[in-house]
């Protein structure tokens, strides 16, 4: 029997972002947290929790969210990253529904997004993995 509850961390990587833009996790309040100006790619550790359901794991924590497609966090880059000196304003949304089964307690999963968009700005909206979850040293 699995247990109830597995604490672990994700780790987001931004894979080339727009040098000079500020991007930090945002948490459930939209509340920037651990803004950095990118000169190269970023990552972002974001703690989770698995509850475990009848349909399967359930994501939580401070800085998950929520809608009709699931369960996501949020990297913000611009002004919803805390930098007020800048045009750019966006968020880019990681759904959550393809975290790996068989998870513990403690491990770090990290995936690879896209740090910029087609624009050349910060990415933004929902953006699809460019490398799955794998499970990495802490």
């Amino acid at each position: 029997m699995p247990p109830a509850r597995i604490d672990l961390t994700l780790r987001i990587v931004l894979a080339d972002p727009p040098p000079g833009v500020v991007f930090s996790k945002q948490d459930a309040k939209n509340h920037p947290a651990d803004p950095v100006r990118a000169s190269g790619d970023l990552s972002f550790d974001i703690p989770i929790t698995l509850t475990v359901t009848p349909e399967g794991f359930r994501p939580g924590g401070g800085f998950v969210r929520a809608d009709g497609r699931g369960r996501f966090v949020y990297i913000a880059s611009g002004r919803a990253a805390g930098d007020c000196l800048t045009d750019w304003q966006r968020r880019l949304k990681i759904y959550l529904h393809d975290l790996p089964a068989d998870v513990t307690a403690g491990d770090v999963l990290q995936a690879t997004v896209a740090g910029r968009a087609k624009d050349g700005g910060p990415a933004c909206a929902t953006v699809p993995l460019l490398s799955g979850w794998t499970r990495v040293r802490p």
